[in-house]
């Protein structure tokens, strides 16, 4: 996984980890940019290595007390639906 995330951050890949515990919302990131999206496994997150690599490290708005974590995929989900909505013209 580091060596991958090198290797984005070496194309110029804007890095962006989704996990529960991220400083910011994942509709406040800019997704117009090319860009890595590094999901964190469910109730764990991601590792703080991996966390290190990335520019930002995002988490999906919602009722945290209501909802625990999303499943991985779920999240990617709503994640690559974010990338898709911004992209738009």
């Amino acid at each position: 996984m580091q060596k991958a995330l090198q290797k984005a951050a070496a194309c110029g890949l804007f890095i962006a980890g989704l996990d529960a515990q991220g400083e910011q919302p994942l509709t406040d990131a800019d997704f117009t940019q090319p860009c890595a999206l590094v999901i964190g496994s469910e109730g764990k997150g991601l590792r703080r290595m991996v966390q290190k690599r990335c520019d930002a490290l995002l988490h999906i708005p919602m009722q945290r007390e209501a909802i625990g974590s999303l499943n991985a995929s779920v999240a990617a989900g709503i994640a690559l639906y974010e990338v898709f909505r911004q992209r738009q013209p």
